[in-house]
């Protein structure tokens, strides 16, 4: 298998948990991943603006593209457009929403008029409260390897930050500039040092 095989099977991989977390298990991969966005939007302009600014937030620009380079927020919108159940849709709308009433809240201006910096500080306090485990409702799986659920408060978020971070890393961008691939097995090596300028490997996940 050569590195363009390993890259297009990662890709495949991460879409395929974002149409998990979409709630569109029945569509093909291979479909999703050609898809454009849809020439009218599922969302209104202020949240997709809303989106954008969340988007750029978790996978800003450093020394290689962001989310917003990878088209991140218009997947999520062709994805909420075509494949995404009526459920879904709600809990992520709904996300946002509280997401920008949190911003307002805080700073009297809505998450995408806030700076970097400002966006950068509400997430962090908002990703603990949002994501804090919460008991499962009666009758739920339990979680465990073999059901890998989480309950938590805001599933809404949860999914919507899932989805970011699956199709950053699903992109071409995310899969080759943010990541590296190295061959294996290749020669051993019994240690590789790591510095700031380390990468992580891409992995399409235990084989």
């Amino acid at each position: 298998m050569n590195m363009d095989d390993m890259i297009n099977l990662n890709r495949r991989s991460m879409m395929q948990q974002a149409l998990l977390l979409i709630g569109a298990t029945a569509v093909p991969v291979d479909m999703a991943l050609a898809a454009k966005a849809p020439r009218k939007r599922f969302l209104v302009p202020a949240q997709y603006q809303l989106l954008s600014a969340l988007a750029d937030t978790i996978v800003p620009v450093t020394d290689t593209p962001g989310a917003l380079a990878a088209g991140v927020p218009a997947k999520i919108d062709g994805m909420l457009s075509r494949w995404a159940s009526a459920e879904t849709r709600t809990k992520v709308t709904g996300a946002l929403g509280r997401l920008n009433a949190a911003a307002l809240a805080k700073s009297k201006k809505g998450f995408a008029a806030m700076t970097a910096a400002e966006r950068k500080a509400l997430l962090t306090d908002h990703d603990k409260a949002a994501l804090k485990s919460v008991p499962p409702p009666p009758g739920a799986p339990k979680v465990s390897f073999f059901t890998p659920i989480s309950y938590v408060v805001d599933p809404g978020y949860l999914a919507l930050k899932g989805l970011i971070i699956n199709l950053y890393y699903g992109s071409e961008i995310g899969s080759t500039k943010e990541l590296i691939y190295e061959h294996s097995p290749g020669p051993y090596q019994p240690s590789i040092k790591a510095t700031e300028a380390t990468r992580p490997w891409a992995s399409s996940g235990p084989i």
